[in-house]
């Protein structure tokens, strides 16, 4: 006689500001778990989520179809302007914009700013505060080069990180 042996599947994602993502496979939760080790949610999306109640962070303010996103809050040396989303879901967004960078060259106050066309996609449906958010920016550049600035032409960025870092700062 056989036993079926059920297998649960976790992965885990690490970001630099000790924020983890933690995704069940098997029972489709996710949890987020900060540095504090407190649970920020755990949740399995709801099948009746509309994509009109999706969001994201333009910094630390909830967005629907953002047409900027900030990535450097304090100064606003990255950002991404100009962006018209071509699909918006609870499995995840995509679109187009312009990517914006002050290259702080003698100093930010100086720097020049440098642009360049790119794809977007937002991932990673998470819950927070009884709101879902797509809070993984993927940034590429619309020709798949680098950036003529010698910046790799690919790269994620968590827009909620600072929402999330900002809330506990706060309270």
């Amino acid at each position: 006689m056989r036993k079926k042996i059920g297998v649960i599947v976790i992965c885990m994602m690490i970001f630099s500001s000790g924020i983890a993502i933690i995704l069940n496979l098997k029972s489709n939760t996710q949890s987020v778990v900060t540095r504090e080790s407190s649970i920020v949610t755990s949740f399995a999306a709801p099948k009746d989520l509309k994509d009109t109640d999706v969001l994201t962070f333009d910094c630390e303010y909830p967005e629907y179809k953002p047409e900027t996103i900030m990535l450097l809050c304090g100064d606003g040396g990255w950002l991404v302007y100009k962006i018209k989303w071509d699909t918006w879901t609870k499995e995840g967004a995509t679109g187009t914009g312009y990517f914006s960078e002050n290259l702080c060259e003698p100093n930010c106050a100086e720097g020049k700013r440098v642009e360049a066309p790119v794809n977007l996609v937002l991932t990673d449906l998470t819950g927070y505060k009884d709101k879902y958010y797509l809070r993984t920016l993927e940034i590429r550049t619309s020709d798949g080069k680098d950036f003529p600035w010698g910046r790799a032409g690919f790269f994620g960025w968590d827009v909620m990180e600072f929402a999330v870092d900002m809330d506990q700062y706060e309270n």
